[in-house]
């Protein structure tokens, strides 16, 4: 699994929303106190509220709440409701698999690749939007993260990787 931007903005908006768990938020109160525009929050807010992991309600005293406790919205549910594979390989992925020539016989994607799915899905769960909250309370914003966020394309044509 590679940590994208949709990710990073997720978590942002889950952490906003369990630090304010007692009233409903509105999508203009997130993006005041994140780097989220508003567009890009709304799509991150329906998938969330499609995957049952925010509810939201219409209206003058509306916006948006976590759908449960925050110590009970795992950063797994998170990823697998925004439909991110939580795997290093199509082939050894849970939720969208992509039969491989080699699955009944490859070691490597028994041994290595297997293990860093699971072990990836057993991080994701035990950390909890209550944690993201911990982190907003702190003023810890997740934005420096993006600077940081992998892209191979770029990585390569800056000479960051040696070139065979």
């Amino acid at each position: 699994m590679r940590i994208s931007s949709l990710d990073v903005h997720a978590f942002q908006a889950v952490g906003y929303l369990a630090a304010h768990e007692t009233r409903w938020v509105t999508a203009a109160e997130i993006c005041e106190h994140t780097v989220l525009s508003r567009a890009f929050l709304v799509r991150v807010l329906a998938c969330l509220v499609r995957g049952g992991v925010v509810v939201s309600k219409r209206g003058s005293t509306g916006g948006y709440r976590l759908a449960r406790l925050p110590a009970q919205v795992t950063l797994r549910e998170v990823v697998q409701v925004l439909e991110r594979p939580v795997a290093p390989l199509s082939c050894v992925s849970l939720s969208a698999p992509v039969p491989c020539v080699h699955q009944d016989d490859c070691g490597l994607r028994r041994d290595v690749f297997t293990e860093l799915r699971d072990s990836t899905h057993a991080v994701l769960a035990r950390f909890t939007a209550a944690d993201l909250a911990t982190d907003l309370q702190a003023g810890r914003s997740y934005s420096p993260c993006l600077n940081h966020l992998w892209h191979p394309q770029q990585e390569l044509a800056a000479g960051r990787w040696a070139r065979v």
